[in-house]
């Protein structure tokens, strides 16, 4: 593992845990039984980070409690150019990297992190997956939809879909950079 990983494990972990949101509490626990002792992804790169991450990351604020972390992680990250089965909706719109996944399993209760690197003035469209997922917004903004509560989501903001919830997020002009949690079904269904 490198040498981000643990420390990027346990600040996200004391995030949640001063949260007053009880499902980031909760999220705390799971997160601090990720082995810390697991094998580094190899890092790699694709058009979205090559033309984006620099300028996503010169954005974060300096007091961002994830931004000096995220920012190491980001530049050694395995990140792959996301089109979810829909090129016309994604081609080069936006990147992910997973930093910690399910396998072997933490305990019965496994999480997946990762990365979120989406371009400006991209629109993903509205989906659901069975999987709880948190984001940590640490630049740019986007128009947030979840469900029918609509929401300009900054940095700094933590932002909670509860399983099945219909979301969407679309950029301003600047990419946004997010850490990303999922829980439960991490196999489940994903649609549009």
């Amino acid at each position: 593992m490198g040498a981000y990983l643990p420390t990027l494990l346990d600040s996200v972990s004391q995030l949640c845990r001063e949260s007053r949101n009880t499902a980031f509490k909760a999220l705390s626990t799971q997160i601090d039984r990720v082995p810390k002792g697991k094998a580094e992804k190899s890092p790699t790169s694709c058009l979205t980070v090559d033309e984006c991450l620099d300028d996503a990351i010169m954005a974060i604020p300096p007091e961002h409690e994830l931004g000096e972390i995220v920012s190491a992680a980001a530049g050694r990250s395995p990140w792959a150019e996301a089109r979810r089965g829909v090129p016309q909706f994604f081609s080069g719109g936006y990147a992910y990297a997973v930093l910690v996944d399910e396998t072997p399993p933490a305990d019965d209760d496994p999480i997946r992190m990762g990365l979120l690197l989406q371009r400006g003035g991209i629109a993903y469209p509205g989906h659901a997956h069975d999987a709880e997922e948190f984001y940590f917004i640490l630049s740019g903004e986007a128009r947030w939809r979840i469900d029918t509560k609509e929401f300009t989501a900054r940095e700094g903001n933590l932002i909670h879909h509860p399983p099945c919830a219909i979301h969407a997020m679309e950029t301003t002009d600047a990419p946004l950079l997010a850490l990303w949690v999922w829980r439960g079904e991490l196999t489940g269904r994903f649609w549009y």
